[in-house]
């Protein structure tokens, strides 16, 4: 990236500090994949019958769901390749991971933001 880029994002940083990463929720208050899935910590017989009450919920979806569920999950499989290519650029670079510029910790909660989506799918 030219540097005359670069320092563009670093003249954002105060900005993305104050309105964006306010944006994603702390950890502890996102929901979790766990949250719509039968509970696999349950009896057997009663986890068993939470998959067979899923199965049977989801038994007549079109097909046309399932295809924009399989598209939905190339897409969400695909971000930490996206996290990957955004942490080389000059300028949000997150060379540890544990980078404290605000362009770092947005792309890691991004990145965790949309992983629980995969992980649901």
């Amino acid at each position: 990236m030219p540097p005359e880029r670069a320092e563009i994002f670093k003249s954002l940083e105060n900005w993305a500090t104050q309105f964006v990463l306010p944006l994603p929720k702390p950890v502890d208050k996102c929901w979790q994949p766990n949250c719509f899935l039968p509970d696999p910590s349950l009896p057997k017989e009663e986890f068993v019958d939470q998959v067979l009450a899923l199965r049977e919920r989801t038994a007549h979806l079109p097909d046309g769901y399932l295809v924009v569920l399989v598209g939905n999950m190339i897409g969400e499989d695909a971000l930490p390749t996206y996290q990957t290519w955004v942490n080389t650029l000059d300028g949000v670079r997150d060379e540890t991971g544990l980078s404290l510029s605000p362009w770092a910790q947005w792309t890691r909660a991004l990145g965790a933001e949309e992983n629980r989506h995969g992980d649901l799918l």
